[in-house]
This record gives C-alpha cells, structure tokens and sequence, in this order.
C-alpha cells in the first residue's frame, strides 16, 4: 500500500528509486536499449506506451542499468497514486536528485520549492536521466504542467523517459512539434520469433521444435506477460504440442491476469463497449454502434487506443481494429460468463449492419458464429455463384463445411457449389459422393459438367475429352460459367493426350462464342491464356509463353476478378520459366506469393510444380532440409487428395536429390516407389508438370549413373521419336541429352555429338538452361571431356549459351561483374543477341528484361565503346574479339 500523499516517509525512499531487478530469465534487447540511449541525446522527452505486461519496466531497467555501468547520473522513480500530490511529487523529485546531482545536495531537512527546483535543473551542469515507471497512475492536472515545465527546463544531453499503459496527459503535441517527443511504438515491445525462441529454450529450457515455438510466437503476438504463462503452464507437460494448441484467453493463469490487472479497473461504460464488441472479429465505430445500440464507440475506441488495451488498427486511416487474440477469448469468455446468450443477439446485428452495407461475406461469417445455418444458408444461396465464379472457393467451402446436409437439400444451387469447392479443394472422395447425389437429385447437366472436372484432376484426361465434347454439344449457350470451365478442362485434357491442334480450335470456338456475362468472357480469356501457355511450355517455346502470361498492365473489374480463378496456374507457370531462364530469385518470389493457396485449392500441376521448383531452389541453396519437407509435404497433399502422380513426383524428385548427392542405393529404393506410383504414367499422355520427370525418364538416367548405357539407349530413342512427332521438344531436349550422356558412356562420341548438339540447338533457341544444369556433374563430366574435341560450328547465340551453361557449372572461371572496357556481362549478352540481328523486342524477351532496360543497357554500351550507334557498337564488339 503506498504512503499518503501528504508524508513522504524517509524509510520509503529507497524503494520509491529502486529499478525492480530484471530476472535472468529476462533477455537482452540491447537493439532497442541501443535506441534509447541514441533518443537521450536528441530528445526531452521518450515516451514507452504500450499494454500491461508488454515489457515497458523490464527495457527501461535495461537502459537504466546500461547507463549505471557507463557512470551516468540516471534516477529511477516508482510512481504510485499519492504522487498525484504536487508536493509530495517535488519532494520526490528534489530526495532523488539529491543523491544524482552535485548541485542538489542540500541538508535533509532543507525543501525547496517547485519554481527553485526547475531552476536547480535547468541549470544543471551535469546531465542525467530521469527515468519514471507506471506513468498512468498520475492525472493531477497541477502534477502532470509541472512535469511539462520541467521536459521543457532540461538542459541539453537531459531527458525523461515515461513508462505508462495510457497517452498521458501532458502536452505532446507541442513537443513533437519542437522535435522533443519519441515514442516509441509498441510493437517493437513484441518479442520476434528469434526471440520467442531465445526466450523459450535459453530463458525457460524448453526443448521446443521450431514448428511449435512458431504456433505459440503466433497465438501471443510477441506478447511477453502471455509468452511467460505458456512456458510456466509448459513445464512437465509430456504433450507440449497439445499444450500449446489449447493455449488461449481463457488459460486460467493469463484469464487471472487479464481480470485482475486489466478489466477489473476499467470503468463499466468502458467494461461494457469491450463484451459487445469482443464478438467481431473486425471493428468499426458505426459497426460498433450498431451492434451495442449506442453512439459513442468511436470516443470508447479512441480511448483503448490511448491506454493500451490491445487494440490494433488494421488500415492506415485507423477505421477497423480488431482485438489481440488472446485478450479478444477472454473477453469473449467473460461475456459468456455474465451475460449467456448475448453473443448470438449480438453477431446477428452485426450481420444486419453489413447486410445493409451490401458486404454479405463478413454478414454470412457473423450469422454462422451466432448458431444460424438456416439464415446463413438462405444469404449464401444468393450469392454462392458470385463467389464461386470469382475463385472464392476456400472461404466458400469454409462456410459450406458448417452447414447441416440437410439445409443444403433444401437449397440446391448451394449443394453444386459446395461439389465446386470440394472439387478445387482436391477433396475428391467426398465431392465424388456429391457428385452422385446430383446425378439423381439435381440438376444433370450440372453433375455431368462436376464428372467432367473430376477426370481432369483425378488425372483422367481421356474420359474428359469424351465428357468434355459431349457436353459442349449439349449446354447451352447461356450458361457462360459451365461452358468456360468444359473449354478450360477439354483443352487442357486434349494438350495432355497429344492433341494439341484439337485443344487450340476448341478454344478459339469458345472465344467465337457469345458467352454473356463480362465476367464469363474475362474468364475464358485467362483460362485460355493458361491453356495456350501450357501448350507452349510443352513445344519448348519460353519467349512465346512469356510474352502471353505477362500481367496486362491494366485490367478491367472483370478481368481482376475472373483472373482469380486462374491466377494460380498462370503464376505457377511464370515461376516454371523463371526457373527455366536460371532466372530463380523471380522464380522463388512467385512461388511464395501463391505456396500457401496452392494447398488449398489447386491442380495437380500447380501443387506438383510450386513444390518441386521450391525443393530445387532451397536444395541450391544448401538447405537440404527446407527441401526435403518441401517434398514431404508434397507427398502428404497428394495421400490426402489420393493422387498416385502428386506422390509420385515428390517420390521422382528424392530419387534426383539422392543421384546428386552419391547416394545410389537410396536413389533406387526411391526410384522404386516412384514406380509403384507410376500408373498414371503412359505413352499417349504428357502431364506439363511431369512432361521431363516420369518414372520412365527418371529410370534411364539411373541406369546411365549405373553405367547400364546399352539399356538406357533403346529406352530412349523411341522416347525421343515420340517427343519429336508430338512436338514435345521440351521433352525431346531432356531426352536428347540423356541419349548424349549414354552414348559418351558407351565410347560412342560422334553419335554422342549428334545428340548433345540436338539437345544445344534446342535449348540455346529459348534459353532452356536449366534442363542442363539440373543434370549435374554428369553433364559437367561430359562437358570436360568433350572440351578437347572439334566444336562444330556453333551460332553464335549457341556459343554463348554454351559460355553460360560451363561458367554455371564451374567448367570455366566466372566471368568477373565488369569486363573489358567496363562491359558487364548483360551487356555482352545483349551484344551478342544484337549481332544476331535480334530487335530490342526480342532481346528483352530472351534476356527476361523489359524494353525500357534494353534500351538502357545500348546506351551504356555506345557510351562505353565511344560507339554513334548499335551497328557501331557491334563492328567494335567483333573487332575485339567478344562476339562472332
């Protein structure tokens, strides 16, 4: 209990100026004690505002502590209620200056008074720190201008640093305005992950995988009180996993801590705005009015943000907050607690405000929570089409999956959509069984449309030609949505049977077509570009694809929104060309936009294709283990979804990792289990994201490893007789240099020269680097000893894309970043692609680059070469000897 304002008891002091000792189990933030210590010399007053239990005491003993050791004059005051006295707060003041400024030294019984002591440190020759914790307990107006006056008096290299839960109440805006004011945000108060972990395993000795101490760093937020709480209810416990799952607002130490310390000394106005609008999970003022039937929420929301109370905005205009996660379950649990049924009177008007608002996905979500399926059934029956149509089936398939089968009979269009969404969502056992229902209950060119999807992603591609022709016969022109996705299924299945003549005029019929509705049409042309895409990838021709999935660099509502749904496939596909170019820093920033949609909703080329580009490129990086659970998450999803190729290609691609690292018997046992999985691997069908890795392929280069060349050689020529026909010359390139590789084994070098310069041709034409590269020390062998043989005569575009292909694999020093006359190494490149009389259209696609940056690479190179123009530039580059 603190002492009356009126005495200040001697006997008291020592623990009024004593900074509480950190526990060792505290950790370091020397980063943000660094930045206080900077704020000393710049700033007069450093405000730390943040929620109880955030940290505030602990970094301000830190940045105390720090300045006792470096000798600095530092007094720390433990503020209480009675210091709202403003002579019992100058006599705090005035006993610790005492023993922290020479000047200050006055005989005990000696008191001065407030207009002595502003004088005393205004004129202070010494500078010092004053340090005042649980700043919030002052509200005295004559205390809080005093304290003004004295920021105000400090002399240079002087500052005060407050620690408080609320904006105290002191005229900020003035000293922001003279650059005297720093505060400090209160997210730098949250701990990160790395310190989480620190604080787990160094501070608390917890042995935590790091998957688990990322759920419990994500369930607190960084917040320290509730991080401490979880590691003491983690002690002992034989299934942390567990523990930490259930850990919520409602864990019986932090619910004690969030009641006692914190609602219990709010007012019941405030106590009362925080049960009613603990219910969202988003909020606004009018929302908050609505739902509380009052008119001040945006004063009480003003409010929890000047105390702190775990408030966080979510727009840079601070119209919608929501709640810290832990806070908002043990406010929800407390209003359970005093007021049972509330909650469900309360989401229900909050649905009515955003009914009203025309926002009826936020509405469906507050009808759901408050135990309504059966209103929540009826609104999403209106608009199921729009979300399914615009690529919102997670969330849709999130509300489906909590209506009752029976509601779902009694709104047919909401039993289709919900086949729809488990169909994207890879659920196939469950959809097939949809499916049937339809078939006899529903409506039958609808099922027979879902049948046809389901061939396509069960990797049926020939049954969805023949449903896919079938229903183009028989639907309708006005049903646009159903007729895009028959197109969209029946090409794609048509390009995986070989028939790519076939998939192409299906595609330009269905543009010919009127299909209605701006969004169906928009659809068809993004799902069309994919398709054609795909096809080019299949022939080998990159520049084509690129310039076809390009992003539109404006593009209409309609074109947004029908993108959605095939936005996953046309990134998919961008990442696979980056790749292909060695491009693999653009490849890996397209991957992790759309990794984690992929496992939700996606075909089976986008799942197989992000995973395996995202194992490669963390295994060239040396984290072999990224790359294996990259593949064993791969491996999962297809057991899940129930796709023998999904596990197979995770299976294909450990079989190549193995190879790489020596590892032959493991690399056969893998090889072996892709082969279990290999049914859906025949002759007549190629699969984009497997068209170079099947079992098939995968076997051969085994078996040259092995040095079984003669058995890999007749494996392989009818391979490449059928990539040749079906202009497959992606394909025919992989399959031409495993034939070189083979042939070189065999000691036979002019047939293996035949092949690897096939191979070259194909791969220097659209820069296919990567099908070399990814062949590893073999090739790099091959190459080595080939580099004393005849070369042929190479274009010159072959010659430099042999130049990158050995400099990439070691075989030649690195080319340094600037070359003769201060050429760099694109710049060369472009050289040469402009002495292969390539226009700057068709650089810029080879080299990835845009327009704009080719044009700047040919005035750096005429300014370089003192060169008038680029027929200049190329004379001088040839004369030197650099291009052919």
């Amino acid at each position: 209990m603190k002492h009356p304002a009126d005495t200040v008891s001697p006997r008291i002091l020592p623990s009024k100026y004593a900074a509480p000792r950190v526990a060792s189990q505290h950790i370091e933030r020397p980063h943000l004690v660094e930045q206080l210590r900077k704020a000393e010399q710049h700033y007069r007053l450093v405000l730390i505002r943040a929620a109880a239990g955030s940290g505030k005491t602990t970094l301000l003993q830190q940045y105390y502590q720090g300045r006792r050791e470096r000798g600095l004059a530092s007094l720390w005051v433990n503020l209480d209620a009675g210091d709202n006295d403003l002579q019992r707060f100058i006599r705090v003041l005035e006993q610790g200056l005492r023993d922290i400024l020479p000047s200050a030294r006055l005989p005990a019984a000696a008191s001065r008074s407030a207009e002595e002591l502003l004088a005393l440190i205004a004129h202070s020759r010494s500078t010092f720190s004053l340090l005042l914790d649980e700043f919030e307990v002052l509200h005295n107006p004559s205390v809080l201008s005093f304290l003004q006056q004295i920021i105000e008096a400090l002399p240079e290299g002087c500052a005060v640093f407050v620690a408080s839960r609320h904006l105290p109440g002191l005229d900020l805006t003035r000293l922001a305005r003279l650059g005297r004011l720093l505060e400090l945000p209160s997210n730098l108060l949250r701990f990160s992950l790395e310190e989480t972990t620190t604080f787990v395993r160094d501070k608390r000795q917890l042995p935590l995988l790091n998957n688990l101490v990322a759920t419990l760093y994500l369930s607190t937020e960084g917040w320290v009180t509730a991080l401490h709480l979880a590691c003491l209810s983690l002690q002992g416990k034989a299934d942390p996993a567990a523990s930490i799952a259930a850990f919520s607002g409602i864990h019986l130490e932090l619910a004690e801590y969030l009641a006692e310390d914190i609602f219990a000394r709010l007012d019941d106005e405030l106590r009362l705005f925080l049960l009613q609008s603990c219910v969202l999970e988003r909020f606004c003022a009018p929302l908050c009015d609505h739902v509380g039937r009052r008119s001040d929420s945006q004063a009480m929301i003003e409010r929890l943000g000047r105390e702190s109370l775990f408030i966080v905005p979510l727009d840079d205009q601070q119209q919608w907050f929501r709640y810290h996660s832990l806070f908002a379950d043990f406010l929800r649990s407390t209003l359970e607690r005093r007021l049972p049924g509330r909650k469900r009177e309360l989401l229900q008007r909050a649905a009515s405000w955003y009914l009203e608002a025309a926002r009826p996905a936020p509405a469906i979500q507050c009808l759901l929570d408050a135990g309504d399926p059966a209103e929540a059934a009826r609104r999403l029956g209106e608009h199921c089409d729009e979300l399914l149509h615009t690529g919102r089936t997670r969330m849709l398939l999130r509300w489906l999956d909590r209506i009752p089968e029976a509601l779902l009979g009694e709104h047919p269009r909401l039993r289709l959509a919900y086949a729809w969404a488990l169909l994207f969502a890879r659920r196939l056992h469950d959809a097939t069984r949809l499916i049937e229902q339809l078939s006899r209950h529903g409506d039958a060119l609808e099922a027979q449309t879902l049948r046809c999807l389901l061939y396509s992603v069960t990797d049926e591609p020939q049954a969805c030609c023949e449903a896919g022709y079938q229903l183009l016969q028989e639907l309708p022109e006005s049903a646009g949505f159903l007729r895009v996705l028959v197109v969209n299924t029946l090409s794609f299945s048509l390009i995986s049977c070989g028939r790519p003549v076939e998939a192409l005029d299906v595609l330009a019929q269905a543009r010919r077509e009127q299909v209605g509705e701006p969004a169906d049409a928009a659809l068809m042309q993004a799902v069309g570009d994919c398709n054609q895409g795909i096809l080019l990838l299949v022939q080998g021709r990159l520049s084509e694809a690129r310039q076809l999935l390009a992003p539109s660099p404006v593009a209409t509502p309609e074109e947004e929104n029908a993108a959605v749904g095939a936005r996953l496939t046309r990134l998919s596909l961008q990442a696979m060309l980056h790749y292909e170019i060695d491009a693999g820093s653009e490849a890996e920033r397209l991957l992790q936009q759309i990794l984690p949609a992929t496992k939700d909703a996606s075909t089976p080329d986008v799942l197989i294709i992000c995973h395996v580009l995202q194992a490669r490129l963390a295994q060239q990086r040396g984290e072999r283990d990224s790359c294996l659970r990259c593949l064993a998450e791969l491996e999962q999803l297809g057991q899940q979804a129930g796709s023998a190729r999904i596990q197979c290609s995770a299976w294909l691609e450990r079989v190549r990792l193995a190879l790489l690292e020596g590892r032959l018997e493991d690399a056969e046992q893998a090889q072996q289990t892709a082969e279990t999985l290999s049914g859906w691997n025949t002759p007549a069908v190629l699969f984009y994201a497997n068209d170079v890795d099947t079992p098939l392929i995968t076997r051969q280069r085994l078996r040259i490893i092995r040095g079984e060349f003669v058995a890999a050689i007749e494996a392989l020529r009818p391979l490449i007789k059928q990539a040749k026909t079906a202009q497959q010359r992606r394909r025919e390139l992989k399959l031409q240099l495993l034939l070189a590789l083979a042939l070189e084994g065999l000691g036979r070098r002019q047939s293996a020269s035949n092949a690897w310069d096939q191979a070259l041709a194909l791969g220097a034409e659209q820069d296919l680097m990567r099908s070399f590269i990814d062949e590893g020390p073999w090739l790099s062998e091959f190459l080595r000893r080939r580099s004393g043989v005849a070369q042929p005569a190479y274009s010159a575009m072959q010659k430099a894309f042999l130049a990158r292909l050995q400099e990439s694999l070691g075989l030649r020093p690195q080319r340094p970043g600037k070359s003769t006359d201060g050429l760099s190494r694109r710049e060369i490149e472009v050289l040469q692609l402009l002495a292969g009389g390539h226009r700057n259209r068709t650089i810029a696609e080879r080299l990835f680059l845009s327009e704009c940056t080719v044009k700047s690479h040919l005035r750096k190179i005429n300014a370089k070469l003192g060169a008038e123009d680029r027929a200049q530039a190329v004379a001088i580059a040839r004369h030197r000897g650099w291009i052919d």
